[in-house]
């Protein structure tokens, strides 16, 4: 994983990057939840608090993608830091493993812009552990999955070629690697192109986020919903992300 990725130097990614503020953000009452919503203005706002989200989620992952590659040095050079090979190689195993979380809820929220729902199934209720790792499963599988529908709007950018590759291949390590931080033997790093699999899910994002911040001004216009009002000092919502993570289970 080379310092500086490739594409990402004059992308979003890029060390003060900043993105248009065209939409303001809802108010923070909104739920980002398309489903409850059952008017145009509604969903509007929903989708738009939604696609807000994502933008901070994107400034998450931004954050750790630099802490990843520092991570990543270490791991390949970890005698300066006094850290043997095999601890330094476990802890980027984790390091991405929490990068992934990061990329999955980001294509989570690009989903909830379009009104596409994942089905988490019933890890929380049910009292077999096998049955809770297995709902878990099938949700981050569920995840991508929906991408892979050819009528989506986000099938474009995230459904198909090297970006969708790279976002299984991604999703592929998150669980091999998942288990590192109790010490289980993983597959090693220099198995897989990281650099490559980082790089094309990160412009993936970019490319749906244009696609989603097109649908949300549309929905905008078209429930005539007036956001000037909102536009005042409106501090950003980041309590959400420190809320409990059932994606990482």
């Amino acid at each position: 994983m080379a310092k500086g990725s490739r594409g990402l130097e004059t992308s979003m990614w890029a060390p003060g990057a900043q993105r248009a503020r065209s939409l303001p953000p809802p108010p923070p009452s909104s739920s980002p939840s398309c489903a409850a919503t059952s008017t145009p203005q509604a969903r509007a706002i929903a989708r738009a608090q939604a696609l807000h989200r994502f933008e901070q989620a994107c400034g998450r992952l931004r954050w750790k993608f630099i802490d990843l590659e520092s991570s990543y040095s270490r791991a390949n050079a970890p005698e300066p830091w006094a850290f043997s090979a095999q601890d330094a190689e476990r802890n980027f195993k984790v390091d991405f493993h929490e990068f992934y979380v990061w990329i999955e809820q980001a294509v989570v929220l690009l989903l909830k812009v379009f009104g596409t729902s994942v089905e988490r199934g019933n890890m929380s209720s049910s009292r077999d552990q096998k049955d809770r790792f297995a709902a878990a499963h099938a949700y981050h599988h569920n995840v991508l999955k929906a991408l892979d529908d050819e009528a989506h709007p986000l099938h474009q950018a995230l459904g198909r070629g090297d970006v969708n590759h790279a976002l299984w291949k991604a999703k592929e390590l998150r669980n091999r690697w998942k288990d590192a931080a109790e010490g289980r033997e993983t597959p090693p790093l220099k198995m897989y192109d990281l650099n490559w699999i980082v790089t094309e899910a990160m412009k993936g994002l970019e490319a749906a986020y244009e696609v989603a911040s097109a649908r949300v001004r549309e929905e905008l216009a078209n429930g005539q919903v007036e956001m000037a009002g909102q536009q005042q000092a409106v501090e950003d919502e980041w309590e959400w992300m420190v809320e409990p993570m059932d994606w990482e289970a």
